[in-house]
């Protein structure tokens, strides 16, 4: 009876409390009619007994249900445009190769044919040989022209030793603006010191184009002497065009050595001068035309003609039995053509 009692009070008070706001709250001009108690207390108890299921269900079970609407972006997120994204997120250039361009240079030009060097494949600068050994020199070019290359054209000796090769064509069609390989099969001659071979790419009908290839090898500085029995020889002398003489293009000339046959046999008027390695400078192997006893020195001349493209030019000659038989020391040398 008592607890009904307390109820009815808190319930009474409540009443009073929300009379007193509603009035406080309505309009001034038209009174509110007097209310009903127990219509109060009727509403005040729904209100409160509402009140205690919503704070129920507001709470959390021991096993919520995941939210199933995607959450809206919030009014902080950023949308980011192609225009301010740096460098480092989208390079320009991206595709594009890194390699060193290479210079393109117009002197060497011959129309709109033009190449230039890139790498050595095979055989950097200048590496040790002997006399005899063959090797296969290859370089990487591009074609720098705005033409593209038929198979028609060439590699062309211009200076240097030929190292054994000759002017070939090189067999492919190389499209302005790609690279390729070419390559060379040679022979080291029977020089002595850094020899080089200077090549360069040529049209179909020979005009040249382009940087200039280069092959260069180290020889021994000891001559080679090639054992023959009783047959050798030795070089006393350069009686004329010593090493690295200077000459015009097309310039005729004699080339004599001294020559000692250092062998126990003699050497009868059929023994040879033979070309052994390099440029013939338009000279070829030839008979001595004289009997060399044994202990006894002669000179030993040939013809030659200054090739028509300047730059170093070598040539080597050794000497040979009536047989053929090469013996003895290989007498080399090198002119320069202006």
């Amino acid at each position: 009876m008592k607890t009904t009692s307390k109820w009815k009070i808190s319930l009474t008070s409540l009443a009073v409390i929300l009379a007193v706001f509603l009035s406080a709250c309505g309009p001034s001009v038209t009174p509110a009619p007097t209310a009903d108690v127990n219509a109060i207390y009727t509403e005040a108890a729904a209100t409160i007994v509402g009140g205690i299921t919503q704070t129920a269900e507001a709470m959390p079970t021991s096993t919520p249900e995941p939210p199933t609407a995607t959450p809206e972006p919030s009014a902080t997120s950023t949308e980011v445009s192609l225009a301010d994204i740096t460098p480092t997120q989208a390079p320009a250039n991206a595709g594009a190769s890194t390699a060193t361009p290479v210079p393109v240079d117009p002197a060497t030009a011959f129309g709109c044919y033009n190449a230039a060097f890139m790498a050595h494949v095979t055989l950097p600068y200048a590496p040790p040989f002997s006399p005899g050994d063959r090797f296969t020199k290859t370089w990487r070019v591009k074609n720098t022209g705005s033409c593209d290359w038929p198979r028609g054209f060439k590699i062309m000796f211009i200076s240097g030793d030929r190292f054994g090769a000759d002017t070939i064509e090189i067999g492919q069609k190389v499209t302005a603006g790609s690279v390729t390989e070419i390559s060379l099969s040679m022979k080291a001659p029977y020089l002595s010191g850094v020899v080089s071979s200077n090549w360069q790419l040529a049209t179909d009908i020979g005009k040249p184009f382009g940087s200039v290839l280069s092959a260069s090898i180290t020889l021994p500085e000891a001559p080679a002497v090639a054992p023959g029995g009783c047959l050798n020889s030795v070089l006393i002398s350069d009686v004329t065009i010593p090493n690295g003489t200077e000459l015009k293009t097309g310039e005729s000339f004699t080339k004599t050595w001294l020559v000692k046959n250092t062998g126990t046999c003699t050497w009868n008027k059929d023994f040879k001068i033979t070309f052994v390695g390099g440029d013939l400078l338009g000279s070829d192997t030839r008979k001595i035309r004289q009997i060399v006893g044994p202990g006894s020195s002669a000179e030993i001349s040939l013809p030659m003609v200054a090739p028509g493209n300047s730059g170093t030019v070598s040539t080597a000659w050794q000497m040979a039995s009536d047989e053929g038989v090469l013996f003895g020391q290989v007498f080399g040398f090198s002119i320069v053509v202006k």
